[in-house]
């Protein structure tokens, strides 16, 4: 009986003990911080299909633009000044208020879904901007 009563102990200890360890692993310092919290945030989405020659024109936009190319190719020229290729299948997520360029040589369809923050149907989705990139 002594020594049934020995091993619970060693048992209880064993359980305190990677307890202790498991919640020492398992807590991590997360720090939250809402930027916007909002219902005037417009969701536009629209399907563009053309038959290539196409150009957007450098331009900013308010929000977040999200692109899914369905067919073709296009070339996005953000930030970096380097075209990322975007073709059937992939997505590109544009990053707002960073002047783009979106410009496709032969056919192609993709959607663009649009999140405008303080912005009601009607409001503009763009701004035309002049191109960052040197010798562009």
């Amino acid at each position: 009986m002594r020594a049934l009563h020995g091993k619970r102990w060693i048992v209880l200890g064993a359980f305190v003990l990677g307890g202790a360890i498991g919640a020492g692993i398992a807590s991590a310092v997360t720090t939250t911080t809402t930027v916007a919290d909002t219902n005037t945030v417009r969701e536009r989405i629209v399907t563009v299909t053309t038959d290539g020659n196409f150009s957007s024109g450098w331009h900013i936009h308010p929000g977040p633009v999200i692109l899914q190319v369905q067919d073709g190719y296009l070339k996005i020229t953000q930030a970096t000044c380097h075209p990322n290729v975007i073709g059937p299948g992939e997505t590109y997520i544009e990053t707002p208020g960073v002047p783009v360029l979106a410009e496709a040589k032969n056919a192609a369809t993709f959607t663009v879904t649009e999140i405008l923050p303080n912005s009601a149907p009607g409001s503009p989705d763009r701004v035309s901007t002049t191109s960052p990139c040197p010798n562009s």
